[in-house]
């Protein structure tokens, strides 16, 4: 796009928009920042817009956080997936947990229903190749979400939460380099 065509959409666009722009600036030409800052420079945004904004991040990025460490599946959800953990009775759940954005209880559940599975695949084979009643399957199927609930407390949640801070810190960095490369001071309209 030519910088009048840019100038064109980008008046159209609300402030917000414009600040996001800045914000994400490394994700977007030279061009198309400078003709963004050039936008906001005209409306004469105030130091509390860009406040308010920051805030709104701030709240998405706890939203995320809250929705990927803290919002896990109840133990209750755990067994239903382990147990139940044919596709087509878990589906329904499983979208819902894709479309409000629930990254960890997706995960979560799809980690479920895979070892559910294996661990009644295995318990069957032991019990067929061991020659052990129904009821000792059975048995060494429920044991089976013993481990598996340890393990997916303590490796998959704690993998999770490093990726987690490690995509953080790298914002954190991208953030300080733009303060660096002279970004508005205090008190001055953008």
């Amino acid at each position: 796009m030519t910088q009048e065509e840019l100038k064109k959409t980008y008046a159209a666009l609300s402030t917000t928009e414009l600040l996001e722009i800045v914000d994400r600036k490394f994700e977007y030409t030279d061009l198309a920042v400078s003709v963004a800052l050039a936008e906001l420079a005209s409306r004469q945004v105030s130091e509390q817009d860009i406040i308010d904004y920051k805030e709104v991040q701030a709240g998405k990025a706890e939203q995320y956080i809250k929705r990927n460490i803290v919002d896990d599946l109840t133990i209750l959800q755990k067994n239903q997936f382990y147990f139940i953990f044919i596709p087509l009775l878990n589906f329904a759940f499983k979208q819902n947990f894709r479309d409000d954005g629930y990254i960890l209880k997706l995960k979560q559940a799809n980690y479920y229903s895979l070892v559910g599975f294996i661990f009644l695949a295995l318990s069957v084979f032991l019990s067929v190749y061991f020659d052990l009643p129904d009821l000792t399957t059975l048995a060494c199927w429920l044991i089976g979400f013993i481990p598996a609930y340890a393990f997916d407390e303590k490796f998959n949640r704690h993998r999770q939460i490093r990726r987690l801070q490690r995509m953080f810190m790298n914002a954190e960095r991208a953030a300080e380099n733009q303060d660096n490369q002279g970004a508005p001071q205090e008190g001055k309209k953008v």
